[in-house]
């Protein structure tokens, strides 16, 4: 039972720093070294054993690298426990040590103490207690290497930023609690000039509000703030930073106060103005380019314009001229027409006139009252209107054309109209006369046209 109970007692040391830890154990006593040795080699990476101080002093200088803690018997033979710690201590502080005594035996503890004994146990060794002891030494020891570590990077790393980079320390309201030599070289400012005044001492008037607003809301909030800060100097001179600002919390997470480091990026800035007016002056240069160009384009454009423009009058010019000269043309072929137009009409009516006479005289009587190549049928009329018309019209084709047609058409109209008028003029003719004076008559009125006279 008491062997299950100390298995179940020993998994709780199974995972922590002694796994990872050697042991020295000195122990005089066979049986006591055996039964602790049993459950120590269960729970550290390994165990170191002697069993008296001379083996033990042998045993440490050769095994000083590997050792984390040393657990001694303080009363054994050849080398006691006082004389071997002494000889520990001569080479290291370090390593802590666990004194094993007997109750009787406490006018010794003063001496261990002065050796810097870690802590003590009495006989009969609790293996349960002393691994309790054993794990609680070296998680201190380990913590406090842990910090001496971090301690030690801080440190470097608090080094480099005094190098490189402007440090200022302020409290909860601004005021400056701790800056370094170079925040003081740039801003020329002693450390006596500042400490105890307000960070705004430094603040540019050109730099807006909202950004330390924003800032500090940033940062009142437990959160870093990065950004760009434009500061002034003591003389009035202006410095351009790259600021980092976080909190310093307490163990509580409260914020103690604020913490700044500052990259001066002056010359960069500058570099950047300087960039930025090259390229103004590159744009500006491409413009006045591209302008220049433009015009020589235009002027180009301009000379084709005009060039074209030359051409087109003298094309204009001549079409105009092709135009009034066709303008002219038509002019006198419309005139043509018109004297054709006429000239049909006038050949109509003497057609027609000569035709209606023709039905209402005989031959005979035409023969006697002196009319002569009067027409006397469609066939002769249409030939000798024909042949007028190409006499008249044989100046122009287009009037000859127009003739032909004209001259069918009032043929046509010459044939009706001739047998519509027919009875009724010789119906008004025949009872206004006789026929003898009306003839005469008639004739004198009515004298027929001659074709070809």
């Amino acid at each position: 039972m008491d062997t299950l109970n100390l298995e179940l007692n020993l998994e709780e040391f199974k995972d922590t720093i002694l796994s990872e830890s050697t042991l020295l154990y000195i122990e005089d006593n066979e049986d006591e070294r055996n039964e602790a040795l049993d459950v120590f080699t269960k729970i550290f990476k390994k165990v170191i054993t002697a069993k008296d101080g001379l083996e033990a002093t042998e045993l440490f200088q050769q095994n000083t690298d590997q050792i984390n803690i040393i657990l001694t018997d303080m009363e054994m033979p050849n080398k006691n426990g006082i004389e071997f710690m002494k000889e520990v201590r001569k080479k290291t502080w370090d390593i802590p040590i666990l004194a094993c005594m007997e109750l009787d035996n406490l006018s010794i503890l003063p001496q261990v103490i002065k050796l810097k004994v870690a802590d003590y146990i009495f006989k009969p060794i609790q293996c349960i207690t002393a691994l309790k002891l054993f794990n609680s030494i070296l998680e201190q020891i380990h913590h406090v290497q842990i910090l001496e570590k971090q301690q030690q990077e801080l440190s470097q790393f608090k080094s480099i930023l005094d190098d490189q980079t402007l440090v200022s320390e302020t409290d909860l309201s601004g005021n400056i609690l701790y800056v370094n030599d170079m925040f003081c070289e740039v801003s020329g400012y002693t450390k006596d000039e500042l400490i105890g005044k307000n960070h705004n001492i430094i603040k540019h008037p050109d730099v807006s509000p909202k950004i330390f607003e924003k800032l500090w809301t940033t940062i009142d909030n437990g959160k870093v703030w990065i950004g760009k800060i434009k500061n002034k100097t003591k003389n009035g001179l202006d410095y351009h930073v790259k600021a980092t600002i976080f909190p310093i919390l307490n163990s509580k997470g409260e914020t103690q106060k604020y913490m700044g480091s500052q990259y001066l990026i002056t010359d960069e800035e500058l570099e950047k103005q300087k960039l930025k007016k090259y390229i103004m002056s590159q744009r500006s240069e491409k413009i006045k380019n591209d302008q220049n160009q433009k015009e020589i384009i235009q002027i180009e454009v301009d000379k084709a314009v005009s060039k074209n423009a030359i051409q087109n009058l003298q094309k204009i010019e001549q079409l105009n001229f092709a135009a009034e000269e066709m303008k002219k043309e038509m002019l006198r072929l419309r005139t043509i027409k018109e004297h054709a137009n006429k000239r049909v009409i006038s050949l109509e009516k003497e057609a027609k006139a000569n035709f209606l006479l023709s039905k209402t005289l005989s031959a005979q009587e035409m023969k006697t009252y002196g009319f002569v190549n009067v027409v006397t049928s469609d066939d002769e009329l249409q030939d000798k209107t024909q042949k007028l018309a190409l006499k008249i019209a044989s100046k122009s084709p287009i009037a000859l054309r127009r003739m032909k047609e004209v001259a069918n058409q009032a043929l046509d109209k010459s044939r009706d109209a001739a047998l519509e008028h027919e009875q009724v003029l010789l119906r008004k003719h025949m009872r206004s006369y006789d026929f003898t004076e009306g003839l005469t008559a008639f004739s004198e009125k009515r004298k027929p046209q001659f074709i070809g006279k």
